[in-house]
């Protein structure tokens, strides 16, 4: 009797865990794409996701859960396939512009794995295994784990104290020689003390050249300079 109440609450917090994966997938997405989607689509989203989270509440309470996992499934599964429909169809935003073949390598994977593992789920279960929610969330969440590390050594690999920027870059963003040597240490890792150190200007006049910088290139911190700046 404690085994069952046990699955049954991990049961609970794994569907939860679905349909909070199925918001959160879309709207990352939408966040870092160029795109026409009217905002009144994350609304439905939203309703079907405070839709969904009380039913599976009440139903460990009264002992309908099993016959939410399949509506889940199906709502992470369509979640998680329209956003790298998304991804395969529009252009990221510049931020994120140094991933997209990542990302599209990810759309792929997720086009062709999730509606496999879905129907493994469903075949297997109609031949007499008992699989709960299968393998599809554990799929899921590894490859979005793998997209989000590689994503992520990507970020550290910019901030190697090695990077050099590329000079033609600096010219599309018509920096004077200053700023461009300000932006050079920007990029290395360098504190606003440390080039006013090095170049003998004043702490205020790093700064001023560094909100510059930021305004011609169209960017709001350093990370964002270096994404934009390092190939």
């Amino acid at each position: 009797m404690e085994r069952t109440k046990a699955i049954e609450t991990t049961n609970v917090f794994t569907l939860l865990a679905m349909v909070l994966v199925g918001m959160a997938t879309p709207l990352n997405v939408l966040s870092e794409r160029k795109h026409k989607i009217p905002k009144y689509s994350k609304n439905v989203l939203y309703v079907i996701v405070l839709i969904l989270l009380p039913l599976i509440v009440v139903g460990h309470f009264f002992d309908f859960l099993k016959y939410l996992e399949y509506p889940v499934i199906f709502f992470l599964g369509i979640s998680v396939v329209l956003s790298m429909v998304l991804i395969r169809v529009t252009k990221p935003k510049r931020i994120i512009a140094h991933r997209e073949k990542a990302e599209q390598i990810f759309a792929i994977a997720f086009l062709i794995l999730v509606p496999i593992s879905l129907f493994a789920n469903y075949a297997l279960s109609e031949s007499g295994y008992s699989l709960n929610i299968g393998f599809t969330l554990p799929l899921i969440f590894i490859l979005l784990s793998a997209n989000k590390l590689l994503d992520d050594l990507e970020r550290l690999a910019l901030f190697k104290s090695k990077i050099e920027p590329i000079e033609q870059h600096f010219k599309n963003y018509s920096l004077t020689e200053r700023e461009k040597e300000i932006a050079t240490h920007l990029l290395k890792g360098k504190t606003y003390k440390n080039i006013s150190e090095e170049l003998f200007i004043s702490l205020p006049t790093v700064k001023t050249h560094t909100s510059n910088i930021y305004r011609k290139c169209g960017v709001k911190n350093r990370y964002e300079l270096t994404v934009l700046i390092i190939k």
